[in-house]
């Protein structure tokens, strides 16, 4: 208040306005004081949850912008050369590796003919024998980003009989997640002899 107003005022009057003011600057001290604990008590939740939300919108984030699996297959053929049904079967190993960013799933494995059949072993894991008419059922293996499979191939010469001699091509194909390579193949060539 301007002078003038304040000498216009009797002293109880003015004694009441000095109060009211008090009381005002009180009331607003509370206020304040209010508000910064309500502060106090929210920010740490307001960041807890933003840091949540955070980290999930970027687990998801990274996986839709690139992290993916990617299957090398090494070799992706065997040439055998000539071979004799008297020998017996034939057995070669082919290495899996997953050089992608997220887990390489193999959710299916089965072969191009019913001489032939695969294993898989990943670590400490081996895979039931898989054929022609595999289904795979529930069954699926996982391969971790850097980590190396090993498909075993086992190829019977024998299987067909004497009649079935000369160039036999098998393949074994893998149903994976990498999107590049949704059905991946291996093939195993000989020169079947009697």
């Amino acid at each position: 208040m301007d002078n003038l107003n304040e000498q216009q005022l009797t002293k109880r009057e003015r004694r009441l306005l000095k109060r009211e003011q008090k009381r005002e600057i009180h009331l607003q001290a509370i206020h304040r004081k209010k508000r910064k604990k309500t502060l106090f008590i929210l920010l740490p939740i307001i960041l807890i949850v933003s840091g949540i939300v955070f980290a999930l919108a970027g687990g998801f984030s990274s996986n839709a912008k690139g992290s993916k699996p990617r299957i090398e297959l090494s070799p992706e053929e065997y040439d055998a050369g000539t071979i004799s049904m008297a020998d017996g079967k034939v057995k070669y190993t082919y290495e899996i590796q997953n050089m992608g960013e997220a887990d390489l799933d193999i959710s299916r494995i089965w072969t191009s003919c019913m001489c032939t059949t695969a294993r898989l072993r990943v670590g400490g894991k081996e895979s039931e024998e898989f054929g022609m008419h595999s289904t795979g059922g529930l069954w699926s293996q996982k391969i971790a980003q850097g980590e190396v499979g090993y498909l075993e191939v086992v190829f019977d010469p024998a299987f067909h009989g004497p009649q079935r001699t000369g160039e036999a091509i098998r393949v074994v194909y893998l149903s994976t997640n990498d999107p590049n390579n949704k059905q991946s193949q291996v093939k195993l060539m000989a020169n079947v002899i009697k």
